[in-house]
């Protein structure tokens, strides 16, 4: 007759000693081994397994547009063409700010999530006397991200254009289209309030003296306002990868038009991860090391108790003796 288990009983050996003893103080060593070797691993091979400072996060940022602008362009005849939304910048160029007939802008919601997908800007220049060689242009904007915390870089919008001078030269009539997207350019990872620490990363506005009517015109060049930008620990910027010219006779359009096409898209930006974040993290890969380490030494002091290596009082269940 063959016999089939029906039914086990787990028995266990206990070995004993008193609290004073060599095998109790070889018991600590190996708890505490199993603790301190995981944590051993897990801080030489940090720079490996994922555990950093920061963390990489993709967002689309909310754009704005102020209503704040600056054109400045010259003609192959050395004149100057330039308008803006700033009173006093218009007030101390006079004639120079004549030839802006208007402008527009607009938005694209592509997907329907009330998030700015991609906007638009549009200036109409009205008859130029000599063909546009090259112009400067700054859109200001306000941008946000708010994945982790609300942060607000500085979004100025710059672009340098210099018109092809070959094949008949500058344009004077017709279309120029630029298509871009918004870029973030960040130095130092974003920091946001966590509990037990109140602090956020700062940025500073670009400052514009427009009231005061005797104040420097070189602030509202390019290179200023930018210097003021690029301080901050991250700024959105423009990046220009489509020109198009489009030439037109004068009886069909009259004037030029400068068109800018700029896709708002996710952008990278970098967080400075909390204590807390990155306590989440070690322990994940401290949970996996332990539970190797705890095996180990498991198996290890059963060696070293069932070969009687070291010397205590062995208690076997009397079911273990049949």
């Amino acid at each position: 007759m063959k016999f089939i288990p029906l039914h086990t009983t787990n028995t266990a050996i206990i070995y004993k000693n008193s609290l004073c003893s060599l095998a109790s103080l070889l018991v600590l060593i190996f708890i505490a081994l199993s603790v301190m070797l995981p944590i051993l691993l897990v801080s030489l091979l940090s720079p490996y397994s994922g555990i950093s400072e920061s963390r990489v996060l993709f967002e689309q940022p909310k754009v704005q547009f102020s209503y704040q602008y600056i054109f400045v362009g010259h003609t192959e005849d050395a004149t100057l063409i330039a308008c803006s939304s700033f009173g006093n910048f218009n007030a101390r160029l006079g004639n120079s700010t004549q030839n802006c007939e208007a402008i527009k802008y607009w938005t694209h919601d592509l997907d329907e999530d009330r998030v700015t997908d991609r906007l638009h800007f549009q200036l109409e220049l009205l008859p130029l006397p000599s063909p546009l060689s090259h112009f400067d242009l700054l859109l200001f904007f306000e941008a946000q991200l708010s994945h982790k915390c609300q942060l607000n870089p500085p979004a100025l919008l710059a672009h340098q254009l210099p018109l092809p001078t070959a094949a008949g030269g500058g344009l004077q009539n017709g279309r120029i289209q630029l298509k871009g997207e918004l870029k973030l350019k960040q130095y130092v990872e974003f920091t946001c309030p966590f509990p037990g620490r109140n602090h956020r990363t700062h940025f500073r506005p670009v400052q514009l003296d427009t009231n005061n009517t005797l104040a420097d015109i070189s602030q509202y060049q390019m290179e200023s306002l930018l210097g003021q930008v690029k301080v901050n620990p991250a700024y959105f910027q423009l990046a220009v990868q489509e020109t198009y010219y489009k030439r037109r006779a004068p009886r069909l359009e009259s004037g030029l038009t400068i068109d800018l096409e700029v896709d708002v898209l996710q952008v990278a930006a970098r967080y400075h991860l909390s204590i807390w974040e990155r306590l989440g993290q070690f322990w994940l890969y401290f949970a996996s090391f332990f539970g190797i380490s705890f095996y180990v030494m498991n198996r290890l002091k059963d060696f070293l108790f069932g070969r009687h290596i070291i010397r205590s009082w062995e208690i076997i269940p009397w079911k273990k003796l049949y």
